[in-house]
């Protein structure tokens, strides 16, 4: 009796070294897909949250856009909110309805802003692949307070 009980525990053993590896890598995934769903979020939030706040306050002084105090406290946030996000991730411009860049901006043009970010997955199989770009754009007419 005790031998055929130490070989079970042996099986059972060698079972779970079996099926924890697949189900360690199923469970990582689910991880990763939650990351990736939260940071799809994040940036398309943050696109959204600049362009509204470029098109109500575009500059403080000058011709840059998104350089007002509004814009910047609101980059600020969202890069602090947004994994990944720097300032090389923002880009504002001024475009109009056939979205061709233009210069100076007017009433009834639109801030284009692209936020882009790299999503890089933890788990081993998907991180082979190498690092996902995430990128989305908003646009909002000047003009609307909105």
């Amino acid at each position: 009796m005790l031998k055929r009980r130490g070989r079970q525990r042996g099986q059972s053993l060698a079972e779970f070294a079996l099926v924890l590896i697949p189900f360690l890598l199923l469970l990582l995934g689910l991880f990763d897909l939650g990351r990736g769903i939260y940071t799809y979020n994040a940036v398309s939030q943050a696109a959204r949250e600049i362009a509204r706040v470029t098109s109500v306050h575009p500059y403080d002084s000058c011709c840059a856009l998104g350089t007002s105090t509004e814009a910047t406290a609101v980059k600020e946030t969202q890069k602090a909110q947004v994994p990944g996000l720097t300032d090389a991730g923002i880009d504002i411009d001024c475009v109009n309805i056939n979205d061709a860049t233009v210069d100076p901006c007017r009433p009834g043009e639109f801030a284009r802003v692209t936020v882009s970010v790299q999503f890089s997955p933890v788990t081993p199989l998907l991180g082979l692949l190498g690092p996902y770009d995430i990128s989305t754009v908003s646009r909002i007419q000047f003009g609307q307070n909105s």
